[in-house]
């Protein structure tokens, strides 16, 4: 039975030897190579095939009796196995093509859909006509730099009123009520170049009220400059923990000096790696640690998607601490490895009280015998960080650790 329906298999579908032709439309080495691999398992297959000659084995089902102590299971095993086998042999004694011969209602319909998909190809190619003409009508047109009053352009009107209105199309013509050809649009089109040659900078700023930018509110200053306006945003978040609608018109200048001083200190690490990898590399360019090459065009999308992956890393950081309940613990050590364990009975020699939440919790809270705990230092806080991730073998970018040593302290 099982050489039967591999035959009828075969008869229904389509030959094993016609994929191999999609081996023209594999492109590059490795495609090439894949393939031809593919062919070689294919004829191995094939070959396994034709050289199996023996009959098909039937299923000894005296000898499972014996080994299978569940008798009801495998009698619902056999039961099923005749119900399938018996199934098979009736479709395949079926005789489908006659079947189909006999059948003599419905081919109306049949015939109706060959009669629309005839006009559906009459109609395609139709189109296809008309717009390979379209398209060798366009070609054959000369460029507009090439037109000129000569005798063919005489004799046609569309290129002449084409030639006559071309000097002054452009998109942001109101066709419904403006013509290019009257004297309204051309004082239109003078007053407009007269306001764009008196104002400077796009913003409205014209001779009468022009002013330097020292002498123009702030946020004008931070239009212009967007970096600028990152970098004395995130330090005014940072120093005072408020809000971004707060940010004053003018911050003081002990500010301004730290901030100097903070992208001083960023730079000094920054430029000491340049140079020793400028110097032993001897390239022509390079840039710094984080900035892209092109700082002053790329420099904007850079930085935005440098920030946001920090945001993303920070929100999922605080994410994990709030669902421990780590977050905000201040007066507990929170305990979660073998070396903070260590460390925090280190703290009072093991006089403390450990505390669990329960077994969803998956923290320890650690209450020192004593005096409370104070909130530890931002700079400490970096320093054990950056120190349990050399003695697990990682290390921080040496721009990235200055960066984050710079935030810090601020």
């Amino acid at each position: 039975m099982a050489k039967m329906m591999r035959r009828s298999i075969r008869r229904a579908l389509p030959g094993r030897d016609r994929w191999h032709a999609l081996q023209e439309y594999a492109t590059g080495e490795a495609n090439v190579e894949e393939f031809r691999l593919l062919r070689a398992r294919d004829s191995a297959v094939s070959s396994v095939v034709a050289t199996q000659s023996a009959p098909t084995k039937t299923i000894d089902w005296a000898s499972w009796e014996s080994k299978i102590s569940n008798k009801e299971t495998l009698q619902c095993l056999k039961d099923f196995h005749s119900q399938q086998s018996a199934l098979l042999d009736a479709v395949l004694k079926e005789n489908h093509l006659g079947a189909v011969h006999e059948q003599k209602a419905g081919w109306e319909l049949f015939d109706e859909a060959k009669v629309s998909c005839s006009k559906s190809v009459e109609k395609s190619q139709q189109i296809l006509r008309n717009g390979a003409r379209a398209l060798w009508i366009s070609f054959q047109n000369p460029p507009v730099n090439m037109l000129s009053q000569s005798e063919w352009l005489d004799a046609d009107q569309y290129w002449q009123a084409f030639v006559e209105k071309h000097h002054f199309y452009h998109n942001h013509i109101a066709s419904a009520v403006e013509d290019p050809e009257s004297k309204e649009y051309d004082a239109k089109q003078k007053a407009d170049l007269l306001k764009k040659w008196e104002a400077f900078d796009g913003r409205g700023t014209v001779r009468q009220n022009n002013k330097l930018l020292y002498q123009r509110p702030s946020y004008e200053y931070y239009d212009l400059y967007r970096g600028t306006l990152i970098e004395h945003m995130i330090y005014y978040l940072t120093k005072t923990g408020g809000d971004a609608r707060m940010f004053p018109e003018t911050m003081p200048v002990q500010w301004f000096a730290e901030i100097y001083s903070t992208r001083f200190n960023i730079y000094n690490v920054l430029q000491r790696r340049k140079r020793l990898e400028h110097e032993s590399t001897l390239k022509r360019a390079l840039h710094h640690d984080f900035h892209p090459d092109d700082l002053e065009h790329d420099g904007e999308a850079h930085f935005g998607k440098l920030i946001a992956k920090e945001t993303a890393t920070t929100e999922l950081t605080v994410a994990r601490l709030m669902g421990n309940y780590i977050l905000f613990s201040d007066a507990y050590i929170p305990v979660q490895s073998g070396m903070a364990f260590y460390r925090a009975v280190q703290a009072d020699g093991g006089k403390g009280t450990f505390y669990s939440l329960g077994a969803d919790v998956h923290c320890l809270f650690y209450k020192p015998a004593g005096e409370a705990l104070t909130t530890p230092d931002p700079k400490e806080c970096f320093t054990a960080l950056a120190d349990h991730a050399s003695m697990t073998g990682r290390r921080f970018e040496v721009g990235y650790a200055a960066a984050f040593e710079c935030f810090t302290d601020v």
